[in-house]
């Protein structure tokens, strides 16, 4: 009735359409089969307090832009909590590999160690440790295959490094000591960019040496008991150091480094750790900037 309604009233108010509204009022409605094939394999999520088409897609392994179009949603829509949404999991590849096989191998040449080969490499040595079972005193000879570790990494739909598990909440630790200590975001991001490099922001119980925890920082170099360094937030106090931080020991915290403000995040982060060349350090810039804005703004 509505809908016979409607036209009526349209041929009452405009009784004489010419040829090329005739053909636009008379349009057929577009057929929803490729919307209903789209939804195929779609699941129901239902959006948390504060969450965003952002996180959803983020937090799920898909675009933003799929997300939106699969709801009928706009750029702009504001989501509620409570609200339904539905979401099409990324089809999962059979494995053709083993992990592995996908990470980067490295040949042992003369004198090479394993240190050497996590600089050349610009990962941590700790990380090279674990990937090949080996302990802070082993040996390597020539000829043997190392793998080299890659950060797992997942993008989310917008192309920023997600980060899930411990390495969240490692940086988020970061974040909150920093915040407490008065530093401005510039060095925040220096530190996660600093734990990102030297651990992949993981809490590792050994390193080079004597090296422990998120920056690999180490006791006999003066920063402090390996117990205490094997805390996050502890450890991360002691990055940031300075006489606000509380902490007197002979290293050299970032809030100790004479004019890092004026540096760029690799330089200052290699002021402190020392650990790999600015370029290395510098090159998670983008992805702690984005890491800071994340968890702030999620209010863990």
């Amino acid at each position: 009735m509505a809908g016979r309604l409607m036209g009526s009233l349209a041929r009452t108010v405009s009784p004489a359409l010419d040829g090329e509204r005739e053909a636009r009022w008379a349009r057929p409605v577009p057929d929803d089969e490729p919307m209903r094939r789209a939804r195929e394999g779609a699941i129901e999520v239902e959006v948390g307090d504060g969450e965003t088409v952002f996180d959803i897609a983020a937090r799920h392994g898909v675009s933003t832009a799929s997300l939106l179009a699969l709801n009928g949603l706009g750029w702009r829509t504001q989501l509620r909590a409570g609200q339904t949404l539905l979401v099409k999991p990324p089809a999962v590849r059979p494995a053709t590999t083993t992990v592995a096989d996908e990470l980067h191998r490295h040949r042992v040449s003369e004198d090479e160690t394993v240190s050497s080969i996590a600089q050349r490499h610009g990962v941590a040595t700790a990380a090279v440790l674990l990937a090949n079972g080996l302990s802070r005193g082993s040996t390597v000879r020539p000829g043997q295959q190392l793998v080299i570790p890659v950060p797992n990494l997942r993008k989310t739909g917008s192309g920023a490094i997600a980060l899930t598990g411990e390495m969240r909440d490692n940086a988020h630790t970061i974040i909150e000591v920093g915040r407490d200590l008065g530093l401005p975001s510039d060095g925040v991001v220096v530190a996660l960019c600093a734990a990102m490099q030297d651990s992949s922001l993981h809490n590792l119980p050994f390193g080079e040496d004597d090296a422990v925890g998120l920056f690999q920082q180490r006791p006999s170099r003066g920063w402090g008991d390996d117990v205490a360094l094997l805390d996050p937030r502890l450890a991360a106090v002691a990055f940031y150091g300075g006489a606000g931080s509380g902490v007197v020991a002979p290293a050299t915290g970032l809030l100790d480094v004479g004019g890092w403000e004026f540096m760029s995040v690799g330089e200052a982060a290699h002021a402190v750790q020392r650990n790999a060349s600015p370029a290395a350090y510098g090159k998670w810039e983008r992805a702690a900037r984005g890491w800071l804005h994340d968890l702030e703004r999620a209010g863990r």
